[in-house]
């Protein structure tokens, strides 16, 4: 995504809640307008714990107990298909006070060649939280 000449991206505005505030960001191709995925970053303030803010983005899974960890990426990872058959990497880590939350969805289902870079890409948003 990061060939100007092949993608887009668009910055969405932030949506403030009560404790959380969320930055948004879609991508997509630029030849054909195409969506190829989106990046949402949710910081929520106070203790919140790590694996409960993962526990919420694990509904977003197509069924239950098909979240699959994620190791060595922020405080906890995981990825998934979701209801649309996208793929949905999630990371979350505590940072600046706050829990931060990633979640980056890829436009299509999962392919086996591409598993083993959902750990880097977690890894490597769990490193910009």
């Amino acid at each position: 995504m990061e060939s100007k000449a092949a993608y887009r991206s668009v910055e969405e505005k932030p949506v403030e809640g009560q404790r959380s505030i969320a930055y948004g960001c879609e991508f997509s191709r630029v030849d054909d307008g195409s969506g190829v995925g989106s990046l949402m970053v949710t910081a929520v303030k106070g203790e919140a714990a790590p694996k409960s803010a993962l526990a919420v983005a694990e509904q977003d899974c197509l069924g239950e107990g098909q979240a699959q960890p994620l190791a060595d990426a922020g405080e906890a990872a995981m990825w998934c298909r979701n209801e649309d058959l996208d793929t949905l990497v999630v990371t979350v880590k505590r940072s600046h006070g706050e829990v931060r939350i990633a979640h980056l969805t890829l436009a299509g289902s999962p392919m086996a060649a591409n598993i083993p870079g959902y750990a880097t890409l977690a890894r490597l948003l769990g490193d910009r939280l």
